[in-house]
């Protein structure tokens, strides 16, 4: 009797096993990437010297939050129609960094398109200072082209020392 019990035990203990085993694990999902939202500054479609808003998310990269707006300021069209482009045709950000608050940010000779008016180089400027400046670790923003500090874009802003943030501009 005791042969029998050891068996029945033995017999339901793989029975057991065989339909645990047995099942097929379901596959887990992939982790969603992770998304970062920032400001982005453009101009005002409407001609008045305004700088309206545009919230921006994007999958987590390798750059930093404010390396990924800056890029998206340059590179992408506004996906509002109240909004305008006002980054020349071809500029590309060569570098960001920070240093003491200070944003260096770093564009290619694009920037200084010649024939820009004070309205146009305006806006281009401070949608750039103040889509830097939304980020706690920036405070002003030196803007280079080419590596080098220059007077200015089209000769109605001084760009020599590192501008602040300019809230008058924004909406």
């Amino acid at each position: 009797m005791k042969k029998f019990f050891s068996m029945m035990i033995i017999l339901l203990a793989l029975l057991a096993s065989a339909c645990f085993f047995g099942e097929e694990k379901k596959p887990e999902p992939p982790p969603q990437p992770k998304e970062i939202s920032f400001v982005v500054y453009r101009a005002a479609a409407d001609g008045t010297d305004k700088l309206l808003p545009e919230t921006i998310t994007i999958p987590q990269n390798d750059k930093t939050i404010a390396e990924n707006a800056l890029n998206i300021l340059v590179t992408t069209k506004p996906q509002n129609a109240q909004m305008a482009d006002v980054v020349p045709i071809g500029v590309k950000v060569r570098s960001l960094r920070v240093e003491d608050r200070i944003a260096y940010a770093d564009f290619t000779k694009e920037i200084a398109a010649k024939g820009q008016g004070s309205y146009e180089e305006l806006l281009l400027v401070y949608s750039i200072v103040n889509t830097l400046t939304e980020f706690p670790e920036i405070e002003r923003v030196q803007i280079l082209v080419e590596g080098e500090k220059v007077f200015s874009f089209s000769g109605h802003m001084d760009l020599e020392e590192p501008l602040k943030r300019n809230a008058t501009l924004l909406q």
